[in-house]
């Protein structure tokens, strides 16, 4: 088992520190270090469509949808080296410099491609620095170097070998019963993952459980079977974004609470479970259908108590949350989440759908708003992980929420936009809230001829897509003119993988196993991103 270096342990407390020294954008004055290396041309070409007449025809997967917005910004603003954003300066006076390696663009154990260019950034966008500053002195300017790449990246790893044992953090992810045709719990490489969760055991009108695809409980048990016998724990999810219907009555009272509690228990026992995970989306907030009542965070924390007491202790009990803790009765989020915190393993952000379908469209899954320029600066994986912590929240009870999908939008923009003020799709009023036409899995992006994997073991666009990198999110996206599609790679979730052991935070888990490859390319790269012991040097 790989170990982080000492120099990561201190960094528990960079990204909720108070005495940083603020620029324009809110974000802490840093000094140069090293950059990263993406090769580019100095602008934006056109995009490809020479290729026109052949190229995939992309269809959509249903989903939730996303909320609407009229920004209009651009991201045309000076270069932050991720990693120095994140990690690099607390601005106390007499504190030691870090030096960061930024991504698994930048890890000597992988080779580099030189004198490529398909992958482009937009005109306007965020440039990253050139070889030459990226080893530049750490007394240099941080927004100074704008310029080009000579050099292209390194390929995150996407090594067959590597498994959970590869990490001293924990590797999760979502399992949708309704992909049981086409990926059958027998077709998983378990080595890669610590918690598989099934999705989705809905509550009731009557607070028991239901599961409308597998009502004879035959899907539930040979997936916990196909786990115990990988030597995986096997986590029951109860809820989802259209079945939160009943959560709000369901903890309401000592009489409900009880009741819910005795068939989510029996459910555990008949199965033979490892555990069950909560994904009320969300308590104190309007969802898909779901009730709502001003007293539901408080409900809440009191039913997790109750239910700890009730099952075995060597249940795992865990929680999928939003960017901020639960809403309390003030409709703000709560201070404290201290009661919860003392009785779940994890919590796990749902770091994705900050933007989906939009003519104007946006990152579905920032890191962090390393541009700072973001109308919803709270919505990405680095003030998540600060708001959870803030809250009371201990780290290694933090698990990143990362996609295995993208969205794509009808647009001809090739810039992505801010965020919205208007916030994720929880923020909705609308019932109708089950399905979104502009989804696509990772997996059908390379099937259906818009992805394909190079010999350097990156994903290279094709079928006329150009692939672009948007450095204010830290995520890519692919356009052909008429078409943008916002998603994750294996260089993306490398970086998330990275960012989750240096933050000191639990681990990843990610939504959902249909999305990645057969190869499992992203979970490989998140667990090499995590397993990495060159991320931080002092």
């Amino acid at each position: 088992m790989k170990l982080l270096p000492l120099g990561v342990l201190a960094l528990a407390s960079l990204l909720t520190s108070s005495a940083a020294a603020g620029d324009e954008f809110g974000q802490p004055h840093l000094p140069s270090q090293l950059g990263r290396t993406w090769n580019e041309h100095a602008g934006a070409g056109s995009s490809n469509t020479a290729q026109q007449d052949s190229r995939p025809v992309l269809s959509y997967a249903p989903d939730r949808p996303s909320a609407a917005s009229t920004s209009t910004g651009h991201l045309a603003i000076q270069r932050r080296s991720l990693w120095q954003l994140l990690f690099g300066n607390e601005g106390g006076a007499g504190k030691q410099k870090r030096r960061a390696v930024p991504s698994a663009r930048m890890l000597p154990r992988q080779r580099r491609r030189a004198n490529s260019s398909r992958t482009k950034r937009a005109k306007g966008s965020c440039k990253a620095p050139t070889s030459a500053s990226a080893s530049s002195s750490s007394s240099a300017s941080a927004t100074a170097a704008t310029s080009t790449s000579s050099a292209s990246p390194a390929s995150p790893t996407n090594d067959s070998n590597e498994t959970r044992t590869s990490t001293n953090k924990t590797m999760a992810a979502y399992w949708p019963d309704w992909t049981a045709s086409t990926l059958p719990p027998t077709s998983i490489d378990f080595s890669k993952f610590d918690i598989l969760n099934y999705a989705f055991a809905l509550p009731t009108a009557d607070f028991s459980l239901s599961i409308p695809t597998d009502p004879s409980g035959g899907t539930l048990r040979r997936f916990v079977q196909a786990c115990k016998a990988g030597d995986t724990k096997a986590v029951l999810s109860l809820g989802g974004w259209g079945g939160s219907t009943y959560f709000s009555p369901a903890v309401r009272t000592a009489a409900s609470r009880a009741t819910f509690i005795a068939n989510i228990v029996r459910t555990y026992n008949t199965y033979g479970l490892d555990g069950i995970d909560l994904d009320w989306e969300y308590p104190g907030q309007t969802g898909a259908g779901n009730q709502l009542d001003a007293s539901d965070t408080a409900n809440f924390q009191t039913f997790l108590q109750e239910l700890r007491a009730a099952l075995p202790r060597e249940a795992l009990l865990t929680a999928a949350v939003g960017f901020t803790p639960w809403i309390g009765s003030s409709g703000a989020p709560v201070g404290s989440v201290a009661r919860a915190a003392g009785v779940l393993d994890y919590v796990m952000i749902m770091n994705y759908d900050v933007w989906g379908s939009s003519s104007n469209p946006g990152p579905n899954a920032p890191l962090a708003n390393l541009c700072g320029n973001s109308t919803q600066p709270g919505a990405n994986a680095a003030a998540g992980v600060r708001a959870w912590s803030a809250a009371g929240m201990p780290r290694n009870k933090i698990l990143l929420g990362i996609p295995a999908y993208g969205y794509i939008s009808q647009s001809s923009k090739q810039t992505l936009r801010t965020r919205s003020p208007a916030k994720r799709a929880v923020k909705l009023t609308s019932s109708d809230g089950s399905s979104n036409s502009g989804q696509i899995n990772f997996s059908s992006l390379v099937s259906q001829g818009a992805l394909k994997l190079g010999k350097d073991g990156l994903y290279d666009a094709t079928g006329g897509f150009t692939k672009y990198w948007d450095d204010c999110s830290d995520t890519p996206y692919l356009s052909d003119g008429t078409r943008v599609v916002t998603y994750d790679d294996t260089s993306s979730i490398f970086d998330k993988g990275a960012f989750a052991s240096a933050a000191g935070i639990g681990g990843i888990s990610m939504w959902s196993l249909d999305g990645d490859t057969s190869t499992w390319a992203l979970t490989n790269s998140a667990i090499a991103g995590m397993s990495s012991t060159g991320v931080i040097s002092s």
